[in-house]
């Protein structure tokens, strides 16, 4: 009998020791995964540091929160009392959207872009009513000019031109 009570012995013996491996192998992938969580923030926080979510909507500043047609936040703050006329209410929904025109070059966003891809993104369809195109010359040339001024206007968006030297802006069109 006493071999089958050594056999009862190391069948316990080993049925514990499985127990023990199981429940190391639960603590290990628990805290892998605790560790993988941390490394996501940490990469999430370090991204948002180095500005690859400018504008993104994550709400730790940047360039700017998205409005809901998807476009950035006016360059401008305008400010309205109670007893402003309606007039000043809809200036203060404006959101301005800057156009570099240099030489005869189209930039926006920082991409160089045509004049076709402005007209489609500035449409009226896909770009709130209240949005401006804020235009700033940068020794455009005057043909460039005029084609994006007469796009801009054929479309019925409101644009402003900026010249560099001027400082001061001049609103060429307000038509809608």
């Amino acid at each position: 009998m006493s071999i089958e009570k050594e056999v009862e012995k190391m069948y316990r013996e080993d049925a514990e020791k499985q127990k023990k491996n199981q429940k190391k192998k639960k603590s290990g992938r628990a805290a892998t995964f605790v560790v993988l969580i941390l490394i996501l923030i940490l990469a999430l926080l370090l991204a948002k540091l180095l500005g690859l979510f400018d504008g993104s909507g994550f709400g730790f500043g940047g360039k700017g929160k998205e409005t809901e047609d998807g476009s950035g936040t006016p360059d401008r703050a305008v400010v309205v009392s109670a007893d402003e006329d309606e007039s000043s209410v809809a200036e203060m929904k404006k959101v301005y959207e800057n156009i570099k025109v240099s030489g005869s070059t189209y930039l926006y966003k920082g991409s160089e872009v045509s004049l076709d891809d402005l007209k489609d993104t500035f449409s009226m369809d896909k770009m709130n009513k209240d949005v401006v195109a804020l235009i700033e010359d940068d020794n455009a040339t005057q043909n460039t000019m005029e084609d994006l001024t007469n796009a801009l206007t054929e479309m019925g968006r409101e644009f402003t031109i900026e010249t560099p030297s001027a400082g001061e802006s001049a609103p060429e069109s307000a038509a809608k």
